[in-house]
């Protein structure tokens, strides 16, 4: 299929009707699809399967070479398979089915920080089905929820994301090269919640790089010089598949400038801090459910050379 002027190599009626088909089917059976589309992506997207299968035994070095490292590699792309039908069963997921599908931890801390005024800064991880977080929480709070993301490059999947996660999901899209920070001050100053994405590579001298499982890896430090400049903590949010069709929503604790270490002082420090400081805490939960990560994409893309997948 020729590429579009728009960009792209997706039909919107094909994504609509994926959306139709997986509302059409009862949720177990569209998993199991899910996990088949999963076994099938495996198959074909042979680049994305072999960073896969070396990025975790970089990770985890004393699988390297076994069975189980192989078990992993499918087990990630069979739940990215489930992410993916979840996602396009929003529009039939009932309330009912939410919060008895999906259970929430710690939701208190939320309501303690709106009742501050200041609005809430959140960063997750591609990990768990992320994507749920906001649809479960919108259950319980009105305050408005947006998420920042990056394009897509294929514009009308990056279209259709956005317009079904906005009406879906619980949550709006905040384009980090449209709206950038100004987006996301306006957003705090209502007292509405902020959600960033920490796991995705960044080249300095934008990005830190911040330890992630033995290796440096470039990371936004976006959160942490908001958080620092407004006064506010910086929330944790993370979402875990706990069996196939139920997860865990955990929030918090609120991580705080005000633990930081008194040799940390100047602002670069103390950034850096709370910068390697969320991202250990996204390797904790990737170590919990190591099969639940995006480890397809190339996290260590701007290390140092010999910290590089490969040296290279």
């Amino acid at each position: 299929m020729a590429r579009s002027r728009s960009g792209t190599l997706t039909p919107f009626c094909f994504m609509r009707s994926l959306v139709f088909l997986f509302g059409r089917i009862g949720h177990r059976p569209a998993l199991f699809l899910g996990r088949c589309i999963g076994d099938l992506f495996r198959i074909l997207l042979r680049g994305k399967s072999s960073r896969t299968l070396t990025n975790l035994e970089l990770a985890f070095p004393e699988l390297s070479g076994t069975p189980v490292i192989h078990s992993l590699k499918r087990a990630v792309f069979r739940h990215y398979g489930m992410l993916g039908a979840e996602f396009l069963r929003f529009p039939v997921l009932s309330d009912r089915w939410l919060r008895e599908h999906v259970a929430l931890e710690n939701v208190d801390c939320i309501l303690d920080l709106l009742a501050k005024r200041k609005g809430i800064l959140a960063f997750i991880a591609h990990f768990g089905n992320w994507e749920l977080i906001s649809k479960r929480l919108a259950l319980e709070i009105d305050t408005p929820i947006h998420v920042v993301t990056r394009k897509i490059r294929d514009r009308k999947v990056d279209q259709f994301i956005r317009e079904h996660r906005a009406r879906h999901g619980g949550a709006r899209s905040l384009s980090a090269e449209d709206d950038g920070i100004r987006g996301i001050l306006k957003a705090l100053n209502r007292n509405e919640i902020v959600v960033l994405a920490m796991d995705q590579s960044t080249a300095p001298p934008e990005g830190l790089l911040s330890p992630f499982f033995g290796r440096t890896a470039g990371t936004h430090p976006g959160a942490a010089r908001i958080a620092l400049s407004r006064g506010v903590p910086i929330l944790p949010a993370f979402s875990a598949r706990i069996s196939p069709d139920c997860h865990q929503v955990r929030f918090g604790p609120p991580l705080c400038f005000e633990d930081c270490p008194t040799d940390h002082r100047s602002v670069p420090e103390r950034i850096r801090w709370m910068t390697d400081r969320c991202t250990s805490l996204i390797e904790e939960r990737v170590r919990e459910h190591p099969e639940q990560w995006i480890w397809m994409h190339n996290r260590w893309k701007h290390a140092p050379p010999a910290f590089r997948p490969g040296g290279k």
